[in-house]
């Protein structure tokens, strides 16, 4: 069974999205960006606070956000994404070389056309992306502002010969026409400022299992009916708020890949919970189980709020909080003792800087800057990973602006 210490040294990251930039004065010019704070970078792309990209501070501001595409489980994810999405002429994902697209023409297929700086080329490439055979396997979503790009990009979707998966789902968001039958799991926030870039929206479900979690002796693995130990075990709660069902990280993910259509897949998308028999989203237990067992400083936080009183899990009876209390409170104490047994040093983790993590191992040896940063400055001032910074630079820093 896989331990706790095989477990990343950083969480997932709490929001981390891609995104497209146009100009209201000048609506041809685009620019596509990466960040974990989609309200704080269009505002340094529009000025109003400092670390805006040089492309972009221009005569052609203000920028407005017109789509995001969220969910990404690393920043590395993310700014891959970025990269295909910037140079798909470049981008291995989408092989629009020219034997790419005369092998296309023979075999009768649509690609992707028209000017890659174009919003109708932005979009087409968009939709290619999100039919790649790797990011098409990722739990993603096409978040919409402004309802003119929606409607091209519905124009195209109803066009094209391919169609993304449907766990990648699409949210008319902002000045978007709401759906008739609105997917409240994927709810509109109204405005890019709305969006949750934080932990907080997991908050009652990191509470809820360390309240589960806290006495393991009459705990059971679901699936393997066989004791979980989750001080030596990764072990992953349902979500759902009335569901205590318990089990070890790679019995369910057996399970959900089982029971999935797509064989050859490696990571489950989703499945059916063995106790309550809902369907729960892989990438929320796992950034839960990440949190829960890498949260360091912010994840005593959230605990502790509890321990002076504020615990409160959705549905439960209210006569329940007090032993609730009590046992996330010892939990505290479990919490600061694990994180302190794994801390290594690069363990550095504070509100300013935990968005930015990515999985990898190798994490701290990047910068953690958003993607479109101008770094020329931090390089100098850094020059034993000045050669790293250069890669990062030209991963992410395109001039896609028209």
């Amino acid at each position: 069974m896989a331990g706790v210490d095989d477990v990343p040294t950083k969480p997932i990251p709490a929001f981390y999205c891609c995104y497209l930039l146009r100009s209201t004065v000048r609506q041809t010019s685009l620019y596509i960006g990466s960040t974990p704070h989609p309200s704080r970078r269009l505002a340094q792309h529009n000025g109003v606070s400092k670390g805006g990209a040089r492309k972009t501070a221009n005569d052609k501001r203000p920028w407005e956000m017109v789509l995001i595409v969220e969910s990404f489980m690393s920043r590395t994810a993310a700014l891959q994404f970025e990269w295909a999405w910037q140079k798909p002429g470049k981008s291995r994902h989408l092989g629009f070389g020219e034997d790419s697209m005369e092998s296309a023409r023979g075999m009768g297929k649509t690609r992707p056309r028209g000017s890659a700086r174009s919003l109708k080329g932005h979009l087409e490439n968009l939709h290619a992306l999100l039919r790649s055979t790797y990011f098409s396997s990722l739990p993603l979503r096409v978040r919409f502002f402004a309802d003119d790009v929606h409607q091209l990009w519905r124009v195209w979707s109803d066009r094209v010969d391919g169609v993304i998966p449907e766990h990648i789902k699409v949210i008319p968001d902002g000045s978007c026409v709401e759906n008739k039958q609105p997917d409240i799991e994927y709810a509109r926030v109204g405005s890019v400022e709305h969006i949750q870039v934080d932990y907080s929206k997991i908050r009652d479900y990191v509470e809820k299992t360390a309240f589960q979690l806290d006495d393991p002796e009459d705990l059971q693995c679901k699936v393997c009916q066989t004791p979980v130990v989750p001080k030596k075990e990764l072990i992953v709660i349902c979500p759902q708020m009335r569901c205590y069902c318990v089990s070890h990280l790679l019995c369910l993910s057996a399970r959900f890949l089982d029971s999935t259509k797509e064989r050859g897949r490696l990571v489950p998308i989703s499945g059916t919970c063995p106790g309550c028999h809902k369907t729960v989203q892989w990438s929320l237990m796992m950034q839960e189980l990440s949190f829960r067992t890498r949260g360091g400083k912010e994840l005593q936080t959230i605990l502790r709020k509890n321990k002076r009183g504020d615990f409160s899990i959705n549905n439960v009876p209210r006569e329940d909080t007090d032993d609730v209390r009590t046992v996330t409170a010892e939990y505290c104490d479990f919490s600061e003792s694990v994180d302190a047994s794994m801390k290594g040093p690069n363990d550095a983790f504070d509100e300013s800087t935990h968005d930015d993590i990515s999985l990898e191992d190798d994490w701290y040896e990047s910068p953690a800057l958003e993607s479109d940063h101008e770094i020329g400055d931090w390089s100098k001032s850094h020059p034993a990973m000045s050669t790293r910074v250069e890669i990062v630079i030209e991963d992410s820093d395109c001039d896609n602006t028209g």
